[in-house]
């Protein structure tokens, strides 16, 4: 079925449960279909693919990777750290048909994308019989309680001035999925830590902050030490479990050199300390 508004596309989804599984660009779909689905609700004619400003930058659930790289207002956001980070998400063919909403919405755990989005406060649009607007953080604690509202609209917020993110992935080969992976957000006020915001992904776990990291560096003068110090703790505070891509012991390791390296280039981008 093909829903011309938000309206009629949660209504058709609220309505067969389980059974029903909203399409954006319909790689999950085929990839990890279940015997339960049983009919497939197409978001391509509710009008959610776009990219515009609004309070920061506003992306609808069904704008495709490639599209949100192909944008000038993304290509401006904090020096282009979506586009750096999406053009080295799966293959270009991945990227023609893969959805933000779509990626949100099936949280894989070594996800690229939503790390990245927790280092920039994303929030994100809802619906589920009544629009509200909810942070990522309490959207993906939501989902693992089994909540499973329509994504509407990614929301990411204008940054401060004098700020920059930075991401890390570790994976085997450049289509491959990530081992580990971390993205950082730093603002500086008269040399210091103003802001921060560490998340790491694929522990093998889905991706979470890290607020004793950076709690560790608010106030902080973000010198050779304190980044060795903070980088040192993200090693000890990741969920690190072995699978088969890799052991705990070296997500530890790999946690640790991400996010010196995230923290590092953050601030080399905004020139240094002070």
């Amino acid at each position: 079925m093909k829903p011309a508004s938000v309206e009629e596309a949660w209504a058709a989804l609220d309505e067969r449960g389980r059974a029903a599984k909203p399409i954006g660009g319909g790689i999950d779909a085929v990839l990890y279909a279940t015997p339960e689905t049983t009919a497939v609700v197409d978001l391509s004619g509710v009008g959610l693919t776009y990219v515009r400003e609004e309070d920061g930058l506003a992306i609808g659930a069904t704008t495709t990777f490639t599209e949100i790289v192909e944008s000038p207002l993304a290509r401006e956001h904090l020096g282009g750290i979506l586009i750096e980070v999406l053009e080295k998400v799966a293959s270009p063919l991945q990227r023609n048909l893969g959805t933000i909403g779509g990626t949100l919405g099936s949280a894989h755990p070594w996800s690229d994308v939503i790390p990245l989005l927790l280092a920039l406060d994303a929030a994100l649009v809802v619906y589920d019989g009544r629009e509200r607007r909810l942070p990522l953080t309490e959207y993906l604690a939501g989902r693992a309680r089994g909540e499973r509202p329509l994504i509407t609209e990614v929301r990411l917020p204008a940054p401060p001035k004098a700020s920059s993110c930075t991401f890390e992935g570790f994976s085997a080969t450049g289509f491959d999925v990530a081992v580990l992976n971390c993205a950082c957000f730093v603002a500086l006020e008269a040399g210091r830590c103003a802001a921060v915001r560490i998340a790491v992904g694929g522990t093998p776990a889905l991706a979470v902050r890290m607020p004793a990291v950076e709690k560790s560096l608010i106030g902080a003068s973000l010198d050779e030490e304190a980044i060795d110090r903070a980088a040192a703790l993200t090693g000890e505070a990741i969920d690190a479990r072995d699978d088969r891509r890799a052991t705990a012991a070296y997500r530890r390791v790999l946690a640790c050199v991400g996010a010196s390296r995230c923290l590092r280039r953050a601030v080399e981008k905004l020139g240094g300390t002070g």
